[in-house]
C-alpha cells in the first residue's frame, strides 16, 4: 500500500497566514491611498493669493509675456534684491523696511516663484534669468543700480555683473552658488522623472515645506506655521508646480564659475556659517576670485541670513553701500 506524500512543515500554508498576508497588503494600499488623498491639492487661484500675499504697494510689470509681481519702495539710488529658489520677495521684508529709508528698493518675484508665476516658454536657466532681469530693469527705466542676490538670486546677480558691468554700482552676494558640486536630491529626482513629475504637480505634502525651511535655517525653532503656510500656498499658484519640475530639469544649466573673475563691481560677500546647502568654504573662493570684494561670515545663520539675522545683514550692507564697511 502506497503512503501519502508528506508535506514539509516549512512549506505548509495555513489559512490564518493567508488572511494576515492579504490584510497587510490591503493596509499598505489604504496607507498609500490615504497619503494621496491627504496630500492632494488643487491650485489656488492667483487672485486669491494676491489678496493674501500681495502688498498694498504691489505692482505688476509686463515683461516677456509675464505680469511680474514687484514693489518699488523709498527714494534714492536704486537697489534691486533677488530672492533664492523655493522663496519669494517676502524674504526681503525686513531689508525693505530698513533700507528703503535711504534707497529706492526694488523687490520682485522671479519667474516660476511667488505671485509672478511661470515663464511662458517654461525656460528657467540662469541665462534666461539674466536676460529677464535686463528686460525688467529696462521696464523700470533703471540705468544704474546696486544688485543683491541670495542663493539662486546671487547666481543670477554675479552672472548679470559679468554680462552687464555698465549697469552696476555695487554687488552683494549672499550664500551664492557657483563653485559647489551639483547634487541630485530625491525631491529633484521626483520632480524631473517623466511620470513622477506629473504626480508631483498635484500631490504636494505641506510637511515637505517644514523640512525645506528647517534645512534653510540654522535655528529650526524660527520656522513657524505662518511661514510654512506662506511657502506652501504660494507653491500652489497655477503653474508654479509645473515650473518647479521644469527648474529641476535645468539645474546644471548655469554659467561656468571661471567667469566670476571678470566681475569688476565692488562686491560684498555675505554667508551663513551654518549653511547646509552651500558650504561656507566657497565664500572664500568667491572672495579670492573677485578682485574688489569684501567678505563676512555670520555665526548662527543658515542659507537665508537676510531672514534669520536681518539686523546685522542690513547694517553691513548699508555700511558697504556707503563706503564704510
Amino acid at each position: 500500500m502506497e503512503s501519502e506524500p508528506q508535506i514539509e512543515p516549512s512549506r505548509r500554508f495555513f489559512p490564518g497566514q493567508w488572511r494576515l498576508s492579504r490584510l497587510l497588503r490591503w493596509l499598505f494600499l489604504l496607507l498609500i491611498l490615504g497619503g494621496i488623498l491627504v496630500n492632494y491639492h488643487e491650485d489656488i487661484p492667483a487672485e486669491k493669493l494676491q489678496g493674501k500675499y500681495g502688498y498694498p504697494d504691489s505692482r505688476f510689470v509686463a515683461v516677456e509675456g509675464m505680469q511680474v509681481h514687484c514693489r518699488v519702495v523709498g527714494k534714492g539710488e536704486a537697489l534691486v534684491l533677488l530672492h533664492d529658489a523655493d522663496n519669494s520677495m517676502h524674504t526681503w521684508d525686513a531689508w525693505v523696511d530698513s533700507l528703503s529709508r535711504s534707497y529706492k528698493v526694488i523687490v520682485l518675484d522671479l519667474p516660476g516663484f511667488g505671485l509672478t508665476g511661470p515663464h511662458p516658454q517654461g525656460s528657467y536657466s540662469t541665462f534666461m534669468y539674466v536676460s529677464f532681469l535686463e528686460e525688467f530693469v529696462g521696464a523700470l527705466r533703471l540705468r544704474q543700480f546696486h544688485l543683491v542676490g541670495n542663493g539662486l538670486g546671487a547666481q543670477i546677480a554675479w552672472f548679470y555683473a559679468v554680462e552687464h558691468p555698465e549697469r552696476l554700482r555695487k554687488l552683494v552676494l549672499l550664500n551664492a552658488p557657483g563653485f559647489e558640486k551639483s547634487e541630485f536630491s530625491l525631491v529633484q529626482f521626483m520632480a524631473s522623472a517623466p511620470v513622477l513629475n506629473r504626480v508631483f504637480r498635484r500631490i504636494t505634502p505641506r510637511s515637505a515645506f517644514r523640512i525645506m525651511l528647517e534645512d534653510r535655517y540654522a535655528d529650526d525653532a524660527r520656522v513657524n506655521d505662518a511661514m510654512i503656510d506662506q511657502h506652501f500656498q504660494l507653491f500652489l499658484r497655477p503653474g508654479s508646480r509645473k515650473a518647479y519640475t521644469n527648474i529641476s530639469q535645468v539645474r546644471n544649466n548655469r554659467p561656468p564659475a571661471d567667469i566670476i573673475e571678470k566681475i569688476a563691481a565692488p562686491t560684498l560677500i555675505l554667508w551663513g556659517a551654518e549653511d547646509t546647502r552651500i558650504s561656507p568654504e566657497f565664500a572664500y573662493e568667491f572672495h579670492r576670485r573677485i578682485r574688489k570684494s569684501q567678505l563676512k561670515i555670520y555665526q548662527n545663520s543658515g542659507h537665508w541670513p537676510q531672514e534669520e539675522i536681518p539686523g546685522p545683514t542690513t547694517t553691513d550692507v548699508r555700511s558697504f553701500l556707503e563706503g564704510r564697511f
